[in-house]
Formats: C-alpha cells, structure tokens, sequence
C-alpha cells in the first residue's frame, strides 16, 4: 500500500461515503441547500439526480445530518428493490412502528397511524430513497405516491426524497400524476475544472497531505480524462498515487495520470 510512501493516513481516494471526505461543490452546495428547502417547507416530493459517482448518497447525508431529530423522523432507505407494501413497512419501521402484517389495508392504516403521532407532536416524517433507478417499476412509485395523500390538520405530513441516476428523472416523468407532486428537483452537474483541482487538494489533506502530491499537469490530465466525475477522479487518483509509489516518483505527473488513463481504460 502506498500510504507511507506519501505520507498520508489514511486512503484520500476511497470510493466510501465517508463524510469527512465529502467535498462541497457548488453543485453540491447548491443539492444540499435545494432539498433542506423541500423538506423544511414540507414539500411531497424532492427529486434529486446526476451521474453515477457524483455524490447524491453523500448529499443525502449530509442533508440528514443537518436536520433537528426534535424536529424531524426520518427513514433512509439504502436499497429501495422492494415491493410498495415492504417499502412502506421499512418507512415505518426506521421512523418508530413496526408493523408485522402485509395486508395493504393493515399496513397503511399503521402508516397513516404513525405519521399522524409525529405530527401531533411537530415531527415531520421525511424518507430518502437512495439508487431511487432501483426501485422495481412504475407501479410502485404509484403506490409511494399514494402515501402522500393522508394529511394531518391540513398539512402533508411526510416528505419522500428520491435521489437516483439521471435515467430515473425519465422513469418519473413517465408517471405525471408522480411529476405533478415534485415540489422541486436538482441535477448535480460534475466537477467544474477548477474545482477538480480543489477536489484533490482537500481530500489529501484530509488523508494528511499537504496536498502537493500532483503536479498541475497532471491535475489537468485528471479532469479531463474523469470529465469532472468525482467517482472517476477518486479512481485516477487512487491508481496514480500506486504507480507513483511502484515507480519511486516524488510527485504525480500527465505520465502516471495518462499510465492510470490506459489501465481504466
């Protein structure tokens, strides 16, 4: 492993959502602050989107983290390749009800049940479908979309936020009664070039780098060949700094980038 070799703690490159890591984009500045808008004023649903890679989990997080539990109950679901009903009853489950029966009528009297308890005492209920392309088929969007029609004193009191890859954007478009509900919606665009090279700076510092691993040159190499996709520059780099471990250099160039560039290839 190549840790010693530059001097670093830890892994900077790792493709985990691990917080500490998490680089705030203008993109990603701009997701974070769009879904705490839809979700503090209590819109039904939030969509957000991008490439695979670009941090739609961690954006998701990031979200959560930042919302008052005193306030908030909220359900993340990792895995959303469920039946409707089985989704509904892991919503209730994660916000506080477990309900051991399959019976629709059973179970949405239970849902209903429990998001009326955490309004009566201010709780809004919030769930996140994390790889919302997962979900099995339009008939179960049709089914979450359902959940949304009980209200409490007036007031919807459940958010359903979907962050999937950007061909889920067409999967829900397909549905307009579903689209009709989105009370707003964001794209996470990739890297711009410059943020790629602050991208990497701050993860090496993190990992325990000053950061001067890689020449600028080669740091342009790196956006162009990732096209500013953050999965791709963790890749690249991660690739890079063990060629430049095996090959003894003391910083990383456009030879070892376009080296990394042949391997993923």
């Amino acid at each position: 492993m190549y840790l010693e070799y530059w001097g670093l703690k830890e892994l900077p490159f790792d493709n985990t959502a691990d917080p500490r890591f998490f680089f705030e984009s203008g993109g990603h500045l701009e997701a974070i602050t769009r879904i705490l808008f839809g979700v503090k004023t209590r819109k039904t649903i939030v969509l957000l989107t991008g490439d695979y890679g670009t941090g739609k989990t961690l954006v998701c997080e990031t979200v959560i983290g930042r919302l008052p539990p005193n306030e908030y109950k909220v359900a993340f679901i990792s895995n959303p390749r469920m039946e409707s009903i089985d989704l509904t009853r892991e919503i209730a489950f994660q916000i506080g009800e477990d309900i051991p029966s399959r019976f629709t009528y059973d179970v949405l009297h239970a849902f209903n049940d429990v998001l009326a308890r955490h309004a009566s005492t201010g709780r809004h209920c919030v769930a996140f479908f994390d790889e919302s392309q997962n979900i099995l088929s339009t008939s179960v969007l049709e089914d979450l979309r359902l959940l949304l029609n009980h209200q409490v004193g007036g007031r919807p009191p459940l958010t359903l936020v979907f962050a999937g890859q950007t061909e889920f954007g067409d999967m829900m478009k397909s549905i307009p009664q579903m689209m009709q509900r989105v009370g707003l919606k964001y794209h996470i665009p990739n890297l711009q070039a410059d943020e790629v090279r602050h991208y990497i700076a701050f993860r090496l510092k993190t990992a325990g780098n000053d950061g001067s691993i890689f020449s600028d040159a080669g740091v342009g190499e790196i956006e162009k060949l990732s096209k500013g996709n953050p999965r791709e520059v963790n890749a690249l780099c991660d690739l890079c700094l063990l060629i430049g471990s095996l090959t003894g250099k003391k910083q990383i160039g456009v030879e070892e980038v376009l080296e990394a560039g042949r391997e993923r290839a």
